[in-house]
């Protein structure tokens, strides 16, 4: 009976590690943390030549710049995406999505897919979310990062989520239409998250469906609240004008690429809340123009109503037939580093400026209230 007790106690601890096993967004030291947010400088004003990016969770007041590059799997972008490699394919569920494949491979059924871009793990219990904007990335065999994605700005977002989400996270990707080129489904979390065999299966809506849109607010391991927004292609409106700023009831500023033939939609105003398309970015004493972006995030104008959403989907008119959607906290430390990352915005009447040259290889590739001056700066 001795014997038997003590293979009992023996046993159960390695049972409870494994099912833990650590999985959470990770912070510039390599320790878990409830979320952050990321904006990866371009390369023009990046000693690194676009590797720096700047780091912000709710331990902080602002912006940092990571003292490792994002291509090192020891910082926080780097050691988070990490888990996607390390954790057991038993026991956990795996996705990376992307309507880029990081091998470049093309399929033609995909072209009118989700405009989507993110990573999860998740044991049975807990795990973790990334959004990012980056195309082509994560590599699905190791970590590294790709030298496409460097050349201009990008975002991301982690929350570490309690598995409870999932199904709700599930409906999320199945309306957003996401491309994944990683799935590892266990049958566990099958049971938790039907819906996950459709988005395995890039089954999206039914032909009956009538509701084009998908929102859930949920909270962080930490208790920190957020809220997700999912629009399906049949949609067929801008994510942030028709969707976002209408569902916060807030005027934002917003910043994705308008680079490419695509035509852009531009600064709206006088139906609705108006949306702001940025001109100019600046992140701590780095400043640069919103042609040298692939990010894509938006900002509440007035602080009565902080509201920070970090997403992929662009405000062109090609993206109205694209699923997508984002990731939104109302909290103001995020809301006053966003904001004040705003240096300029193009405000209602004025003329679009002329799209840069630049393309993304093959891909798409502190403002204040409004006023009547021209490209407000601040």
């Amino acid at each position: 009976k001795f014997e038997v007790m003590w293979t009992i106690f023996l046993i159960i601890p390695a049972i409870v590690g494994n099912v833990d096993a650590g999985l959470s967004c990770k912070n510039m030291e390599g320790k878990d943390v409830d979320w952050f947010a990321a904006v990866k400088l371009p390369s023009n004003v990046d000693e690194r030549k676009g590797r720096t990016f700047a780091y912000y969770d709710s331990t902080q007041t602002g912006w940092k710049f990571s003292p490792l590059p994002i291509n090192s799997t020891d910082s926080a972008i780097g050691a988070t995406v990490k888990q996607l490699y390390d954790s057991d394919n038993s026991y956990h569920l795996k996705i990376a999505y992307n309507d880029d494949h990081p091998h470049g491979h093309e399929d033609k059924s995909s072209s009118g897919r989700g405009h989507s871009k993110g990573v999860l793990v998740f044991t049975i219990e807990r795990g973790f979310w990334l959004v990012h904007s980056v195309p082509r990335f994560p590599d699905p065999e190791k970590y590294d990062y790709p030298e496409s994605g460097s050349k201009f700005a990008q975002s991301f977002i982690c929350l570490t989520l309690s598995s409870d989400f999932l199904p709700d996270i599930s409906q999320y990707l199945r309306y957003s239409q996401v491309t994944p080129f990683v799935m590892n489904l266990p049958e566990n979390h099958k049971l938790l998250a039907p819906y996950l065999v459709d988005v395995q299966a890039k089954k999206s809506l039914g032909r009956a469906d009538t509701k084009f849109t998908s929102t859930h607010s949920y909270q962080t391991m930490g208790g920190k609240r957020f809220t997700i927004l999912a629009k399906h292609k049949k949609f067929n409106n801008d994510l942030w004008h028709d969707f976002i700023a209408l569902y916060f009831k807030t005027p934002m500023a917003v910043e994705t690429w308008r680079n490419g033939a695509a035509k852009n939609v531009g600064t709206q105003c006088g139906v609705g809340y108006n949306v702001y398309d940025i001109t100019t970015v600046k992140i701590l004493d780095k400043v640069y123009n919103s042609s040298k972006d692939h990010s894509k995030w938006g900002v509440s104008m007035e602080k009565k109503e902080p509201v920070v959403c970090i997403g992929d989907v662009n405000r062109q008119e090609s993206q109205f037939k694209r699923g997508g959607g984002a990731v939104c906290m109302e909290d103001v430390k995020l809301w006053n580093t966003f904001h004040d990352s705003v240096k300029s915005y193009l405000n209602c009447g004025e003329v679009q400026e002329r799209k840069s040259k630049d393309e993304d290889n093959k891909t798409e590739s502190k403002p204040k209230k409004p006023s009547k001056k021209t490209n407000k700066t601040a």
